[in-house]
């Protein structure tokens, strides 16, 4: 009886141990299916990796820079706040682009790094652009990260709590009021308006996600124009777009300046159904824009035109002075 119980046991632990071997050995065959589909989609995965922003105006940034800034904003992890127009008016401003400066406090390289952040979040030779600005980026979004509980623009959360420490972004809920990180915000931002951004030409959204925007542009047509009413009553041009994007829960800024910052821009591209079209009109310019409508498809344009005429349905063809074109839906790309 002894002997049989012995060789049961035997018995039964081989039968584990070949389970488990078949079990690492079948694992390991589909690891190794899954790296080979990997690396042979890789190519076409990476074609359809469309979305990513461009710098507009590349004018003061050294060349050899603009590829890597815009790489880098691209691949931060934070796009809709980190764009490449931001990310080369931040190293404008830390550095004026000089991989080798160096402030009296310590700070290092291109992004203007304390060696504790260094440590912290890069990674390589903080010396070198080629580290030193994916590095900025990827502390952009860790920044932009800690303060996303407090209301207001992500872009200047983000700013003002990379100038001041985010704990100070928390404590005042906002910006704080302090002059140096204030100007800090209101200058990168300001450059970065300059730079612009586009996206790429091959970015488009859906026309299924847009629709609800689409149908509340229609059903407001005939409305009156009065000038910063927010309905549903009466409209002005601002606030009627705004009000159609957050139909599928997208929370546009509310005057036409913003908006147009809001972006992200497209350029060389016909426009599609949800975009949003800039013009100077009668109290803005070209720089900041007065005047907003949606095309809608169909070479056709909805807006809140003025008091004389309200909401009302025009042709492309009527928009001459056209100055900006923004896709917000596509902002999450």
């Amino acid at each position: 009886m002894a002997r049989t119980s012995r060789g049961t046991v035997r018995g039964g632990r081989l039968l584990v141990w070949l389970g488990v071997g078949g079990f690492v050995t079948i694992g390991g065959i589909f690891l190794l299916i899954s790296v080979l589909i990997l690396l042979i989609a890789a190519p076409f995965l990476d074609e359809q990796n469309i979305g990513g922003r461009v710098i507009t105006n590349s004018e003061g940034i050294p060349t050899e820079y603009v590829q890597l800034i815009t790489d880098a904003a691209n691949a931060s992890g934070c796009p809709e706040v980190v764009t490449p127009s931001l990310l080369a008016a931040q190293l404008r401003q830390e550095s004026g682009f000089n991989p080798r400066a160096q402030s009296q406090v310590g700070a290092m390289g291109i992004a203007q790094f304390m060696p504790g952040t260094w440590a912290a979040h890069g990674s390589g030779d903080v010396w070198n652009p080629a580290d030193a600005i994916p590095a900025a980026a990827r502390y952009d979004c860790a920044v932009a990260a800690a303060v996303a509980s407090v209301p207001g623009s992500a872009q200047e959360k983000m700013l003002a709590a990379y100038n001041a420490g985010p704990g100070a972004v928390l404590a005042f809920a906002g910006v704080p009021p302090y002059p140096e990180t204030r100007n800090y915000v209101r200058t990168i931002l300001a450059q970065a308006q300059v730079y612009g951004d586009s996206l790429d030409t091959g970015v488009e959204v859906s026309v299924e996600t847009l629709q609800p925007v689409i149908d509340f542009m229609w059903s407001q047509i005939g409305k009156p124009y009065v000038w910063g009413a927010t309905g549903p009553g009466a409209w002005d041009c601002s606030s009627l777009v705004q009000a159609a994007y957050r139909e599928i829960g997208v929370s546009l800024p509310r005057v036409t300046t913003e908006q147009v910052a809001y972006g992200p821009r497209v350029s060389g591209v016909e426009p599609q159904p949800g975009d949003l079209l800039f013009i100077p009109g009668s109290d803005g310019t070209a720089i900041a824009p007065g005047h907003v409508g949606m095309y809608v498809g169909n070479g056709q344009v909805i807006a809140a035109k003025g008091a004389r005429w309200g909401v009302v349905l025009s042709e492309l063809s009527d928009w001459t002075t056209v100055v900006a074109v923004t896709r917000p839906l596509a902002r999450s790309f």
